[in-house]
């Protein structure tokens, strides 16, 4: 949803540019860090055969986020769209295939594995002219791909929520996912078998800003904490939990990036390091001790536009070493998969 905010926000500036500027409040500008310092970014280029573009939506497709299967397919969702997509990366410019819609909503946030080839998919209302999600409209529902055609149904409404965003599964506990509530700046918890759901974890450094109304965005879990994002604080984070994913100790901030470039939701790899996608069409990598890397360059990379997201391959061990990167695209260039192959960076 954060991509689509900021080309709706910025649709009459020049796409080819990000030549805005912003200044946080002052006392915005302080965050709580706990457990080590906030390291600012560095910057490396990629070359370009490390970024290839796996496909393009000619139309209007804000990608929002993704997920691995493991027969090395990806699972797609537009903010923009109420429709789940299932693509073939290895099959270079094959259309995704379009499952069933999810009526009653106008587009899909986060997704998350919660048993084999089975996912949970956000769905919500979100207004184009606030860029806010509408309270009472959202739910979480399961896509299962272990049927001759994939089933789409409902697992819970959350009428509590004002605008769920990022999803992560709960290792260890697979009955439970955690889902951010980026504009009350909360961890909600909901059980997918059951489907009770309450607030997990509610902090101040979850919080949305008056620049920018989506705070907490993607999530994580890894080694016994729960990592996040906040786009609208520009905080990488992480937080202690416990088996029913609440909160075992203080929230913690590892590193931050200035406007104009704004976190969206990543994924980690099996050393807890972070694979970051930031508007200002960037790859950010951020290991475990906070330092933090840009590998797409600062400059402008039009090969990935307005980055939602990204995810680890799975299926083969190239794939395993490729992050593939969802963007939102902008008012002429649809959204797009973009694989980045490690080994090349």
């Amino acid at each position: 949803m954060l991509g689509l905010l900021l080309i709706l926000l910025f649709a009459p500036l020049n796409v080819l540019t990000l030549p805005w500027s912003f200044s946080y409040p002052a006392d915005q500008l302080v965050l709580q860090s706990v457990g080590g310092p906030i390291i600012e970014t560095d910057t490396a280029a990629a070359p370009s055969s490390a970024l290839q573009l796996i496909y393009q939506f000619k139309d209007r497709v804000a990608l929002e986020n993704l997920a691995a299967r493991s027969n090395g397919h990806l699972v797609l969702t537009a903010s923009n769209q109420p429709i789940v997509y299932d693509m073939n990366p290895a099959a270079r410019n094959a259309p995704p295939t379009p499952l069933p819609r999810i009526p009653g909503v106008t587009g899909l946030t986060g997704i998350a594995e919660t048993a084999p080839d089975v996912f949970a998919v956000v769905a919500g209302n979100w207004s184009t002219e606030t860029f806010q999600g509408t309270p009472g409209s959202f739910s979480i529902w399961s896509v299962d791909f272990n049927h001759p055609q994939p089933t789409v149904k409902i697992i819970a409404s959350i009428p509590e929520a004002d605008a769920l965003n990022g999803l992560t599964a709960l290792p260890g506990s697979p009955e439970i996912i955690l889902a951010a509530d980026s504009a009350i700046g909360a961890v909600r918890r909901l059980n997918v078998t059951s489907g009770e759901h309450s607030i997990a974890i509610q902090s101040p450094l979850f919080a949305k800003t008056s620049i920018i109304p989506l705070g907490i965005n993607g999530l994580r879990v890894f080694d016994g904490y729960l990592y996040y994002l906040n786009s609208a604080q520009g905080a990488y984070g992480r937080v202690p939990i416990n088996a029913d994913g609440s909160a075992a100790g203080e929230v913690a901030v590892i590193a931050r990036i200035n406007l104009p470039a704004v976190y969206d939701d990543f994924d980690m790899d099996w050393e807890g390091t972070a694979w970051i996608a930031t508007h200002g069409n960037m790859l950010n990598e951020i290991t475990v001790e906070g330092k933090q890397r840009n590998i797409t360059a600062s400059g402008l990379n039009m090969d990935m536009t307005e980055p939602t997201s990204a995810q680890f391959g799975r299926g083969s061990k190239q794939a395993e070493k490729t992050v593939y990167v969802v963007t939102a695209g902008n008012n002429t260039i649809g959204g797009q998969v973009v694989a980045v192959n490690l080994c090349l960076t």
